[in-house]
């Protein structure tokens, strides 16, 4: 079946180019892309959008109704694009379920997934209750959150019992449009026990759409209200699909080949971009002159970041499959230095506090040092550790996705895996059982999984002859 979608953000091009091939239909498509791609678009609402989140641009969401056409969308993704993270809803937003209260406002649901109940007075224990999904969990630190109302989704609008009145996406923003979405409500809908809300797509939908929908969706409300709530756990009703992909640089470079086949396009387009404003409009002027004939190289504008840094402090943001992000930092920039087109940088940090050193297992005290020596292109970071006078404590090798530098900023995925070594001993691989783990839930695909393990091995090679 073809579906249709509409993509936003910072990939928009190379996405769109990518899905077109794959047989998706592109509809609501921007006049940038209206002038770049060879496609012509499909008048029809999108099913699914897929768009880059605006303040983690580093991550892709997919959200799309039905659950089949944001799923068929979301696997074509990970398929296509190589060491792609992902990470999806367990029951989707808006779904309708049965569950059972397991007290203090928690509801088991289908395949004992857990949600918090948002809600003035939570049911007893072993109560059957029937809600909806208003906040799925992308993330390891987000709960699922549901309420016990009846929220049924549509192509072009949602509506919510018990609830009153008529909202609009922020995305419709013209007054003629939205009295013209209001007036097909009279005679159908009851606005004073349930609340409208248009979606984006409405405003490309005929009245009729509209007002089929609407009577379909009351229908299907009647028909929820009149079901007795089962005594098992179980879906009544799915919602939307929503999914979110991590990029990391590799996945980046990719779509920057698949970009450069329609506009002129740098090396390192897409990493560059995702740093934000300053770093785009580098990118933008840098494009602009390869354009008149011009050559300039995305690897340089990552040294003139990193050399803006010399001597200055920058952050370390790592992160983690699952969604956690962990800053570290602030590490003084000792050296920078270019070798064939990979970003060399040697970075220090003082320790201010007591502790264990994660892995190595080794006590930490103030005034103890971490050089850490970062290059990109390679998947790893090396850590080492040194007391005040120079002994080393240990090194610490953490695998990761090759990483992205941009303003006092270095970025990357975490995989999981490391090799530690002690000083007189052989080094050793840690946390393989955490990347196991990810690869069975799904979060690193088996390409990204197998990196992982290869760059593993190597460090423990390289540790092993490197340090004494």
């Amino acid at each position: 079946m073809l579906y249709t979608v509409r993509v936003r953000g910072i990939y928009a091009t190379a996405l769109s180019l990518l899905l077109h091939k794959k047989g998706f239909l592109l509809s609501d498509v921007s006049k940038v892309l209206l002038n770049r791609l060879p496609i012509i678009p499909s008048q029809k609402t999108p099913e699914v959008t897929v768009k880059s989140l605006e303040k983690k641009l580093d991550y892709l969401l997919v959200i799309g109704y039905p659950w089949d056409a944001g799923e068929s969308v979301f696997n074509t993704l990970i398929e296509e694009l190589p060491y792609v993270i992902a990470r999806r809803g367990s029951l989707g937003l808006y779904t309708v379920f049965d569950g059972v209260s397991m007290g203090d406002c928690i509801v088991k649901g289908p395949n004992g997934v857990e949600a918090l109940l948002d809600s003035g007075e939570c049911p007893s224990k072993g109560a059957r209750v029937r809600v909806t999904v208003v906040r799925e969990s992308l993330e390891k630190a987000r709960k699922i959150i549901v309420k016990d109302i009846l929220k049924v989704v549509g192509q072009h609008v949602i509506i919510t019992r018990p609830g009153t009145g008529v909202t609009f996406s922020e995305h419709i923003r013209n007054d003629e449009v939205k009295s013209t979405l209001l007036s097909l409500l009279q005679g159908i809908i009851d606005l004073s026990n349930n609340h409208v809300h248009f979606r984006s797509g409405a405003k490309l939908a005929q009245p009729t759409q509209i007002e089929n929908e609407v009577k379909s969706l009351l229908e299907e409300l009647e028909k929820l209200e009149s079901t007795p709530i089962s005594s098992e756990e179980r879906i009544v009703r799915r919602g939307e699909f929503i999914g979110i992909l991590g990029l990391p640089s590799p996945t980046k470079e990719y779509l920057d080949e698949i970009r450069r086949t329609v506009t002129p396009t740098i090396d390192k387009h897409h990493s560059l971009k995702s740093f934000g404003d300053e770093s785009s409009m580098l990118v933008d002027c840098a494009e602009t002159q390869i354009s008149i004939g011009g050559d300039i190289k995305g690897y340089g504008i990552e040294y003139y970041f990193a050399k803006r840094d010399l001597g200055r402090f920058i952050i370390l943001e790592h992160h983690k499959p699952d969604g956690e992000v962990i800053t570290l930092g602030r590490y003084h920039v000792e050296t920078v230095r270019l070798e064939e087109e990979q970003v060399v940088l040697e970075i220090s940090k003082k320790m201010k506090s007591r502790g264990v050193l994660d892995g190595l297992g080794v006590e930490k005290r103030p005034g103890d040092m971490v050089k850490t020596k970062v290059r990109t292109g390679e998947w790893y970071i090396i850590h080492e550790y040194y007391t005040p006078s120079g002994s080393l404590l240990g090194v610490y090798a953490n695998v990761n996705t090759p990483v992205e530098i941009g303003p006092s900023k270095i970025k990357y995925f975490d995989l999981y895996i490391d090799v530690v070594k002690k000083p007189g001993k052989e080094p050793e691989i840690i946390d393989a059982e955490e990347l196991e783990k990810a690869l069975e839930l799904g979060l690193v695909s088996s390409s990204l999984y197998k990196q992982a393990i290869e760059t593993a091995q190597y460090l423990k090679r390289k540790l092993s002859s490197t340090y004494p």
